[in-house]
């Protein structure tokens, strides 16, 4: 089972500093993948195909032998699907170029993502491959999947996002990916919503016989907050069913919050539950990582917002106890309240 930690949020991304402090953090709470996945940092997505400069390509060596060091995998993920033109060999060989780039500074993972895009091509060759396809998307994604999946080598099957990635409906592209799509290529998948308050057993079931019986990675996001940055998610993970493992889902990659020491409370509970899905229990998780991670969470909360801005009616004597404190914190709050219901149990 891969058990990972992605940084694939929209907006600043995190800092140097952090993504190594987190790759340690990682590796401590049992994670064994890290994917790179910057939607903002331009060389993963607005600029595919240019090459890293020189500072930048050093930095990211930085990242995979600090991964290298502690045990976890550096998946480095490319998204090129905003101007790549499917049908030609040449978009095809920056494509590799860029792959090749990294695999120099020790990268031995590669995915592959379609995520938030348009259903359109980029240039008439594709309208002219692709477009007799229910869905030309799905037909182009598939095909250049499957010849990135036979050229890139690596020791465990591609991962690719799909443009449809969260739900368990039927759709076009669904239909000619499944169709389409090699069958040893794994499909990251969000669970029934793209942010999922709950993920059965039987939402997987349905997810897998959607995309023609490929195995699915859950890219769950929580605690991801880049949908509305000022809100904290800080809960535990919770209503993950346990019998997601029997099934065909390869593991469990957590996105991360744009706030990325606070977000290590939150993801420490995704890692104990990982470690044992039948035994998970969110409150005591929830105990051990404010024990472990409480004092530099608050210490991150305090320089985000002062505590005077909390509400006049936040009673934190509300939430004495961890259930309580677990409830407050569930679907959300700001730092200036997160601070005021984390500082007493710290």
């Amino acid at each position: 089972m891969i058990r990972g930690v992605i940084e694939g949020f929209y907006g600043t991304p995190w800092s140097h500093a952090e993504r190594l402090d987190l790759i340690r953090f990682c590796a401590d709470e049992g994670f064994d993948t890290w994917v790179h996945a910057p939607k903002d940092d331009p060389y993963h997505r607005a600029k595919w195909d240019e090459p890293y400069p020189d500072e930048e390509l050093a930095r990211l060596g930085e990242l995979v032998a600090e991964a290298r060091r502690v045990g976890v995998d550096f998946a480095y993920a490319i998204a090129p699907g905003l101007s790549i033109r499917y049908t030609l060999d040449e978009d095809f060989e920056r494509l590799l170029a860029k792959c090749d780039q990294a695999r120099s500074i020790g990268v031995e993972t590669f995915q592959l993502l379609w995520d938030d895009l348009e259903h359109t091509l980029n240039c008439p060759e594709d309208d002219e491959r692709y477009g007799h396809e229910d869905r030309p998307s799905a037909a182009a994604q598939s095909e250049l999947s499957n010849r990135f999946a036979a050229a890139v080598e690596q020791k465990a099957p591609l991962v690719i996002c799909p443009m449809g990635y969260a739900g368990t409906g039927d759709s076009p592209y669904r239909r000619v990916m499944r169709r389409l799509l090699d069958p040893g290529i794994v499909v990251y998948w969000t669970g029934p919503e793209v942010v999922s308050l709950a993920i059965t057993r039987e939402e997987l079931d349905t997810a897998v016989a959607r995309f023609g019986d490929h195995d699915l990675l859950i890219w769950d996001n929580y605690p991801v907050n880049d949908f509305e940055p000022d809100r904290l998610f800080l809960a535990p993970l919770r209503a993950r069913d346990p019998r997601l493992w029997d099934g065909r889902a390869s593991g469990l990659v957590a996105n991360g919050m744009l706030q990325a020491v606070p977000g290590k409370l939150p993801l420490a509970t995704v890692g104990e539950y990982l470690r044992d899905p039948a035994g998970y229990d969110p409150v005591p998780a929830f105990e051990r990582a404010l024990a472990e991670y409480g004092e530099e969470v608050v210490e991150s909360l305090r320089s985000l917002a002062s505590v005077e801005q909390v509400s006049d009616t936040l009673k934190v004597s509300d939430t004495g106890d961890s259930a309580a404190l677990v409830d407050a914190l569930a679907l959300g709050v700001d730092a200036p309240t997160a601070l005021a219901l984390l500082e007493p149990h710290v």
